[in-house]
């Protein structure tokens, strides 16, 4: 029934991945390059959370966020 020949598959691209992961290389290079400067510049660096990059700040609020759904659902509605 089959000719013997394998159909190629056609090779999909995700550029929603793509579109993230250059919005975050791009990102976190530019950080790296502020650091960098700023160390060059002799300007002290902030301690504790203001020296956080976007990235770090969004994990912090879903960490948050989760814990606090967690206190609602499991003492306050005690489901």
């Amino acid at each position: 029934m089959s000719s013997g020949k394998k159909k190629h598959k056609k090779q999909v691209r995700n550029k929603s991945k793509d579109w993230l992961m250059d919005y975050y290389e791009t990102g976190r290079a530019f950080d790296e390059e502020n650091r960098r400067r700023q160390e060059e510049e002799g300007i002290p660096k902030p301690k504790g959370l203001k020296n956080m990059n976007s990235f770090e700040w969004a994990c912090v609020i879903v960490i948050v966020l989760g814990l606090i759904g967690c206190f609602v659902r499991y003492v306050v509605l005690k489901i």
